[in-house]
């Protein structure tokens, strides 16, 4: 999350390149939306019992248990897109991510319409507008936005195993419980969809590969100035009760 919001703030240089990026969770991590309550959503006992991290995104939405997945963050300059609005940073991304399921092999779309309860406390348990959803309706990828005077922040969440559905057990749902229940009727992942397994490394280099087709883009690493950034949000942000306990 530190990272993600060091690389949105070097699109405060309107020359800057925009950037995509793949990653990985370890341990395991649940990420909770920037205005989510977290009191009265989130077990964060159990969490602790089971060893999982958690972090408040600086994006909206719901909760997501990082694990077996992809996380998936683009960083673009109001320059880059235009018009630059919501929407319109979202079908962009949308059709980047479309790509390397397909490439992957896996028969998805994009969503066209918003399906499900919001006040679910599961990302996974609604699809967005330009989501990226299976043939049959079921939600693949999850995605989160922010947006400053200067760019926006995409990231989210591309399953490859079933962890996903693990989340049921860290989500603090007794006014509701049954929304505990039937997350797989509303959600799917990576080796369901090819009905084999794929592991983390395959999907990323076929993403990459996905993305080469798409955009002129190089591979890099973090400029000394980002790892600083990033570490300095870290430290005062990320890491600390102040941040993660925020409502």
């Amino acid at each position: 999350m530190a990272i993600d919001e060091a690389l949105l703030e070097t699109m405060e240089n309107p020359n800057n390149p925009p950037v995509i990026r793949f990653y990985g969770f370890s341990p395991a991590t649940l990420t909770y939306g920037r205005f989510q309550r977290i009191k009265k959503a989130i077990n964060l006992k159990k969490l602790r019992e089971d060893g999982i991290s958690f972090v408040r995104r600086p994006t909206g939405g719901h909760a997501v248990l990082h694990d077996e997945e992809i996380t998936y963050s683009v960083v673009v300059s109001r320059k880059h897109i235009d018009p630059f609005r919501k929407r319109t940073v979202y079908n962009f991304i949308a059709k980047i991510l479309l790509a390397g399921l397909t490439k992957l092999g896996v028969n998805a779309r994009i969503n066209e319409a918003r399906i499900g309860d919001i006040r679910n406390p599961n990302c996974f348990a609604t699809r967005g507008e330009y989501e990226i959803v299976s043939k049959a309706g079921k939600k693949l990828i999850g995605s989160a936005q922010t947006t400053t005077r200067y760019g926006a922040l995409q990231h989210g969440a591309i399953p490859i195993g079933p962890s996903l559905f693990s989340i049921s057990k860290y989500l603090d749902m007794e006014e509701n419980p049954e929304k505990k229940s039937g997350i797989s009727e509303y959600a799917t992942y990576i080796n369901h969809e090819l009905n084999k397994n794929v592991t983390f490394d395959i999907c990323i280099e076929t993403f990459v590969v996905a993305v080469k087709e798409i955009l002129p883009v190089e591979i890099s690493e973090l400029t000394m100035e980002e790892k600083k950034r990033a570490d300095q949000l870290f430290n005062e942000k990320y890491n600390t009760e102040e941040w993660n306990y925020l409502y």
